[in-house]
This record gives structure tokens, sequence and C-alpha cells, in this order.
């Protein structure tokens, strides 16, 4: 797994300031202010479930869920589902009769054509809908 399959360290705090609890394979750390081991306002990605000598000389800050964590915990918990394709949209206020599949959407259009405002990747688009959600929507 690569790094832009997680959630910025950003996005990981809002997440956790939301109520986000998810159990995670990855973490994010920061250097101990005086430690030597980097500057302590940038986090790392680091494994559960190492040596805790793996860990000497960095703060736990918050579990670091992957893209696709965030956005079903976004659509079980807060019913915010995100659609990405040539224009990205989050669809708030979903509603829907079980069996009769009778659905109301509230479609937020975040940015028109994703890859015209700056994003590269699926991830990046996925990242900036995800913090969207986080920011105005919950």
């Amino acid at each position: 797994m690569t790094n832009e399959d997680y959630v910025s360290f950003e996005t990981a705090k809002l997440l956790k300031e939301k109520g986000f609890g998810g159990e995670c394979f990855s973490m994010y750390l920061t250097p101990k202010p005086h430690s030597g081991m980097g500057d302590p306002n940038e986090a790392k990605i680091a494994p559960h479930g190492r040596d805790s000598h793996y860990y000497d000389g960095y703060l736990y800050q918050c579990e670091a869920p992957t893209l696709q964590m965030a956005m079903k915990w976004l659509r079980e918990v807060h019913h915010k589902f995100i659609c990405i394709d040539e224009h990205y949209y989050v669809i708030d206020k979903i509603s829907h009769i079980a069996d009769g599949f009778s659905y109301s959407f509230d479609i937020k259009h975040i940015n028109s054509i994703y890859k015209q405002d700056g994003f590269t990747s699926y991830e990046q688009a996925c990242e900036a809908a995800i913090k969207y959600c986080l920011e105005n929507l919950i």
C-alpha cells in the first residue's frame, strides 16, 4: 500500500475530531520535540503491531485510515456517498425505502471535472471529497 492510499494527516485529524474511531492497520506518528527524529509538525505513517522500539522518539497522533475506510465510515455513519468520475460529487441526505428502492438525493458537486481542478489522480479527488464532507457536511 502506498501513502496515497491513505488520507492525509490533516484529514486524519479531521476524521478523529468528527468521531472516526475505527482501528486501522496504520497510524500517524510525529517526532517528539527535541528527539532529533525530524520536524514535530510532520507526520509519518507507521504500521500497528511493531516492536515498541520502532516507535522510540515518536508520538502517536491518530489512526491512518485508507481512503476507502474513510469513505465507508462517511457512508455508513453519516450517509454521505462520495462518487468519483469526471465530475466528482457527494450525495448528501439520501433516503430510501428498503424494498421499494425509492431514493431521494441531495447532490453536492464539489468541483466539476476534477482533472481540470488540479487533481491528477482518483486518490486526490477522493481526498478532496472526504475533506469537503468533514468540513462542510458533518
